[in-house]
């Protein structure tokens, strides 16, 4: 049978959407107050929304993001276990589907890896290291390619998302297109699946705004090795400095003005 929101769902739901709605703020903070607003009434701690590359034949990749519910150091370790290379055999189904159906999904982690691939996988170890638990993910296909795509995570200990929150977070994040990334800023940007892994961790990691000292640190390698990551990325986006880089990924680079 098909699942029936109670009455307090709805209100909550109508509620927050009446919020967004009526906030005299850019698209950044409807974004910001939708998610907390759905972290409250779904119980996540914690909330990602991005660009991504999400096919079947390429490595997920990730960029644009804006989040909430992280300190700095929990995040970084996300970043890793987000772009660690077993993560391609997790996400596949749910990819697959997504690419058949071509409509906006919202997945739980039990639907999207029903055989607990993530927990025998050598990323298992990255996602405790972040403190994640249980995951539910978003995902809206965007103009030329590529996902406006959003997660909720919960701690290490607490239960799965259930059918009704994903019910809710479905309908909440489906009846805001308007707040979703429409396409990539840019043919590199849709490209980021060129870049191993290690260069999309520190790739997201300067789009935060960290210096190579403090990636360096954080990722236990020699600012020299992070000196070459940062030359690849900047060659793959052609620009010369993290404030281009960063700028180039929010804004394109110009072809579409």
């Amino acid at each position: 049978m098909d699942l029936a929101l109670a009455e307090a769902d709805v209100r909550s739901m109508v509620r927050l959407l009446g919020d967004v709605v009526a906030l005299a703020g850019g698209i950044s903070e409807k974004r910001r107050l939708l998610m907390d607003g759905l972290c409250r009434i779904i119980d996540a701690t914690t909330w990602i929304w991005c660009m991504a590359e999400f096919d079947p034949d390429k490595p997920p990749s990730f960029i644009g993001m804006e989040h909430g519910g992280w300190n700095e150091e929990r995040f970084a370790r996300y970043l890793e276990a987000m772009n660690h290379p077993d993560m391609e055999p997790v996400t596949r189904p749910s990819s697959i589907e997504l690419k058949v159906r071509g409509t906006h999904l919202t997945r739980t982690q039990r639907q999207m890896d029903p055989d607990m691939l993530l927990e025998k996988s050598g990323a298992a170890a990255f996602w405790e290291r972040a403190n994640i638990g249980a995951l539910m993910t978003s995902q809206r296909p965007m103009e030329g390619g590529g996902i406006s795509g959003i997660g909720v995570y919960r701690e290490l200990g607490k239960p799965h998302f259930t059918e009704r929150e994903a019910r809710i977070a479905h309908i909440i994040l489906s009846e805001v297109p308007w707040l979703h990334f429409h396409a990539f800023p840019d043919r590199p940007s849709q490209e980021i699946t060129r870049l191993y892994p290690r260069h999309r961790t520190i790739l997201n990691l300067l789009c935060e705004g960290w210096s190579r000292k403090k990636i360096a640190t954080h990722l236990g390698i020699s600012e020299n090795t992070i000196h070459g990551y940062v030359k690849d990325i900047y060659r793959h986006f052609g620009v010369n400095a993290q404030a281009e880089l960063i700028a180039r990924l929010t804004k394109g680079d110009g072809g579409d003005r």
